[in-house]
């Protein structure tokens, strides 16, 4: 009599929700975006999964950034329920920044970050914003653990390359698998 237990096969999906945190890892910046974000999953092979994701992360200090990226992940069953993987993706990111009394935000306003003001008075209440539409990649690790055959929680920590904005983003998920 034999027992196996295989946490992700080929064909498996998924779908999920993440809450996290990014904070940006550039000097002179204060920025840490709380966000939302969706996930679809797809086992490629056995170890091999990957996800479409969707993230929002919500306004701080005048800044927000909303990211869509594919990510690869090498899962490594540890336990019986709990998996971990290491992870690499890339994507697009969309970054804005709105604040009071700054004169002139385009696109160099993203060179460098350090010299991004949101709290400047001297130029009255007049509100500016600027964006950028930038590509990112990204390195990270991360572990699950299934609950049941249909529901697991995940936990992924992320360095995310961003020129000028690199960000730690760490988030906490929970996916459902068909």
């Amino acid at each position: 009599m034999g027992l196996c237990a295989s946490a992700q096969e080929k064909g498996d999906m998924a779908v999920g929700l993440n809450l996290g945190v990014a904070p940006s890892l550039e000097s002179g910046a204060s920025v840490t975006n709380f966000g939302i974000g969706a996930k679809f999953q797809y086992n490629v092979t056995n170890p091999i999964r990957l996800e479409a994701a969707f993230d929002y992360g919500f306004k701080n200090k005048g800044v927000d950034v909303m990211t869509i990226g594919v990510n690869a992940h090498y899962i490594f069953n540890v336990a019986n329920k709990f998996n971990i993987y290491p992870l690499v993706g890339v994507g697009y990111a969309h970054c804005k920044a709105t604040a009071s009394g700054i004169p002139d935000l385009d696109e160099n306003y993203w060179g460098d970050i350090s010299n991004w003001k949101t709290d400047i008075d001297d130029y009255g209440t007049k509100e500016e914003s600027g964006s950028a539409n930038k590509f990112f990649f990204n390195v990270g690790v991360g572990g699950q653990y299934d609950l049941n055959d249909k529901l697991a929680v995940n936990l992924e920590i992320k360095y995310q390359y961003i020129k000028n904005f690199n960000r730690l983003p760490i988030s906490l998920g929970i996916a459902y698998k068909f």
